[in-house]
């Protein structure tokens, strides 16, 4: 493992850093969807949006290595205010250096601040990188409340 980065909540100044971690994460998955600008736009909204949080990491150059996104929200099933990770993201030539870990224990580490209850997530059954690195910061499918069952994340596609 190379030397920790550095991890900081992002400011609406960043909006460049993050449109160009978004578009990096968007073109590893092979998506050519949401554009660049459509990005950009969308990051300087949630920046001022008080439900939201960005954090970046870098290297000890300043370079941007990775980002996490964080939405927040209360339920009436914790009772109390949880947290989404919406993106995890770590550039590809930085990988295997940590870099996920700190990000992800930052995302703990914000959610406690903001007194969240849980942090949940979703990620594709197929990502074992994720999976592992999740399971290994104590994140799990299963419910007990069900009998060990898993929980699924379903979406549905609303056309304009």
């Amino acid at each position: 493992m190379g030397v920790l980065p550095m991890i900081e909540l992002a400011r609406e100044t960043d909006v460049d850093v993050l449109a160009q971690l978004a578009i990096a994460f968007r073109d590893y998955l092979g998506q050519s969807q949401p554009s660049d600008a459509d990005f950009k736009n969308s990051i300087a909204i949630l920046l001022k949006d008080p439900d939201t949080d960005f954090l970046v990491a870098r290297g000890t150059d300043g370079s941007p290595l990775g980002y996490a996104q964080l939405r927040y929200r209360y339920s009436a099933w914790i009772p109390g205010l949880g947290a989404e990770i919406e993106d995890l993201f770590v550039v590809p030539s930085a990988r295997r250096q940590g870099i996920g870990l700190e990000l992800a224990n930052a995302v703990s580490e914000r959610a406690k601040q903001r007194a969240c209850r849980v942090v949940g997530l979703n990620t594709n059954e197929r990502n074992e990188a994720a999976l592992g690195l999740y399971q290994r910061l104590g994140f799990t499918a299963e419910r007990a409340a069900w009998n060990g069952s898993r929980q699924l994340w379903l979406e549905k596609k609303i056309d304009s």
